[in-house]
């Protein structure tokens, strides 16, 4: 059939692959949340080949830094990742936080370079798609091609849930407890506890990507633990009462 040919000629003119890890796109637990969701097994051989490096980076370095020509797309395999721009006069903002199975660096694709940097907040390992190679394989299967634009989507969507924080001065209790949730959710997603969690930042991360101060994150964790709606032990975190948490969130009245 025309569509495997089209595959297998790619695959062979420059999908080439000298990785020699034991996971592949098809063995892969996270593989439903990332860009192999919902693909036949020759795309997954497919993509997995285009996958250019399963690449390990240590914490506290970079996977690349803002204004770096954009070349790739990266999936989180393991570990975890801040976004953060830099500003003229030094000022730093957290722009994004991702966890196993989220794909990130969609800044890059419409102005060529990234308008963020991306750093890792402990040992982690990503999975790198050259852009131009992942474009071309989407001509060819058409359900990539729709996963790619859910999985920006997804970002612009969180990126407007995250503005819309800042544009109607939330209180702190409602930032801090949306953000737990998130992270109590994306875990659901990947098939892990939703109640025992880890938190992937430091708080003075959280407040800075938040926008409310350290201490009010301190303080506002320290209510949450008070009436018994979390337990934390410095970054361990269990949900008690998920009720009681997504009250601050769903009550419209501060």
């Amino acid at each position: 059939m025309l569509y495997n040919k089209a595959i297998a000629e790619l695959m062979g003119s420059q999908l080439v692959c000298a990785h020699d890890f034991s996971i592949s796109c098809e063995t892969c637990r996270i593989r439903r949340l990332c860009l192999p969701a919902a693909l036949e097994t020759d795309e997954l051989t497919a993509l997995d080949g285009l996958v250019e490096h399963r690449r390990s980076v240590p914490s506290g370095e970079h996977l690349y830094i803002q204004n770096q020509p954009f070349t790739s797309l990266y999936a989180v395999l393991s570990g975890s990742f801040k976004t953060y721009t830099s500003h003229e006069d030094g000022w730093i903002r957290i722009t994004g936080c991702h966890l196993p199975g989220e794909v990130f660096g969609f800044s890059g694709i419409n102005n060529s370079h990234y308008l963020s940097s991306a750093r890792a907040l402990e040992d982690s390992v990503v999975c790198e798609f050259p852009f131009d190679e992942l474009e071309n394989l989407c001509r060819i299967i058409p359900d990539l091609q729709s996963r790619l634009f859910q999985l920006m989507s997804r970002r612009l969507v969180e990126d407007d849930e995250l503005a819309a924080q800042f544009l109607h001065k939330r209180p702190a209790r409602k930032r801090i407890a949306a953000f737990l949730l998130g992270l109590s959710t994306r875990a659901a997603r990947r098939g892990d506890s939703s109640s025992e969690l880890r938190l992937p930042m430091s708080r003075t991360d959280i407040g800075n990507y938040l926008g409310i101060t350290l201490e009010t994150v301190c303080r506002e964790l320290a209510r949450l633990e008070k009436h018994g709606v979390i337990s934390l032990n410095k970054r361990q975190l269990s949900i008690i009462d998920i009720y009681a948490l997504r009250e601050p969130v769903c009550n419209d009245s501060d």
